[in-house]
């Protein structure tokens, strides 16, 4: 075999091993797997205006002169209390009585629920909302806590102290009540992020809410269905939860679902008759598999396995095309005169060598 045929065939089998090696290295290779943090921003400082959280209300319980007629001892009116919503609290009750006779006279004054005016009828042990005795002037005033502690009606009692009190009586009953939940509450919806790969972990939110005026706030963070459920004054499960406060930080641990879920950052108002605004900051950060080295390591065997390729195919291209090249004619040497010769003359016919 011609000696550029071994070398071909030399290359041939040098890119074959080239090649396959670079395969090999390619599949079984280990590689380095790294974990890089990465962050999407959810808000920036998002703006959210709550009207107040509570609303005074006021209304008249009773505007009436009293008077202690002769033949009595006492006399009262009431006032019927007013309508109020479920929930209102803090109910003050104020007023004047004042004695219209000149010169004034004295007089007694009681105010009840109806359970204990009718107990004070009876001289009964009995509770009065509010007493004095031997006045021509009263400036008066109490509180109940809840509308669960309020009475039907008011009886407000003159009694004589001095003969035949006249009495101008005056009340007003005030209240904070609770406003709506959808005007006093406000939310920002983010609709979740979708650059999270199912491979990334420690997937945590991070963010912040500060009412700019430095007033007190409630703070929550919902999925879709819990939100609908507070608003709706049913149980739920928010992500994050705090109350009373002028500023919130929060990190709450999240699952792919729940980061690629919409999520509802909500303020909620609870001061009386004071509008706020709160800024809401949030970011979703993770830690994802870096796979740029493993590309580059990839990328370089199978160079390695591309070049071996190469050289395979162009020693097989080369081994071919010699294949295919005439074969070159048989010669002879004149022994005596060393001219070359066509094998099957009988003698030379530049020295006339007779040729066996």
């Amino acid at each position: 075999m011609r000696p550029v045929k071994i070398f071909t065939i030399g290359v041939i089998i040098a890119g074959m091993i080239i090649f396959i090696a670079g395969i090999v290295l390619v599949m079984i290779t280990p590689v380095a797997t790294t974990w890089k943090t990465k962050s999407e921003i959810l808000a920036s400082e998002e703006p959210l205006a709550l009207s107040a959280g509570w609303n005074s209300e006021n209304d008249s319980l009773i505007d009436k002169l009293i008077t202690v007629d002769s033949y009595e001892t006492y006399d009262y009116s009431w006032g019927y209390t007013p309508w109020v919503s479920e929930g209102s609290k803090d109910f003050v009750v104020t007023g004047t009585a004042i004695e219209l006779s000149s010169p004034q006279r004295l007089f007694n004054f009681c105010v009840f629920d109806s359970i204990n005016f009718d107990l004070w009828e009876a001289g009964a042990n009995y509770t009065a909302y509010y007493e004095t005795m031997g006045n021509a002037l009263v400036t008066f005033g109490f509180s109940i806590a809840t509308d669960e502690e309020l009475p039907n009606s008011f009886y407000f009692v003159v009694e004589e102290y001095d003969l035949d009190p006249v009495v101008y009586v005056n009340a007003i009953s005030s209240w904070a009540e609770k406003t709506s939940m959808y005007d006093c509450s406000e939310y920002f919806v983010s609709y979740g992020t979708w650059f999270i790969p199912v491979t990334a972990k420690d997937i945590v939110l991070k963010g912040n809410a500060t009412e700019v005026a430095n007033h007190e706030f409630n703070f929550y963070i919902f999925d879709t269905n819990n939100y609908f459920d507070w608003t709706d004054g049913q149980p739920y499960i928010s992500y994050y939860e705090v109350t009373n406060v002028t500023t919130t930080s929060f990190s709450v641990s999240l699952t792919p679902d729940e980061a690629e879920s919409t999520m509802y950052f909500v303020a909620e108002n609870i001061l009386l008759d004071t509008s706020e605004i709160v800024e809401v900051s949030a970011t979703i950060e993770w830690r994802g598999e870096a796979i740029t080295e493993t590309i580059v390591g990839m990328i370089l065997r199978g160079i390695v396995a591309l070049i071996g390729f190469i050289v395979m195919i162009g020693g097989i291209t080369a081994f071919a095309v010699l294949e295919q090249r005439p074969p070159v004619a048989p010669t002879r040497i004149c022994p005596q005169c060393g001219m070359t010769l066509p094998p099957d003359v009988k003698f030379c016919p530049y020295c006339g060598k007779t040729l066996t």
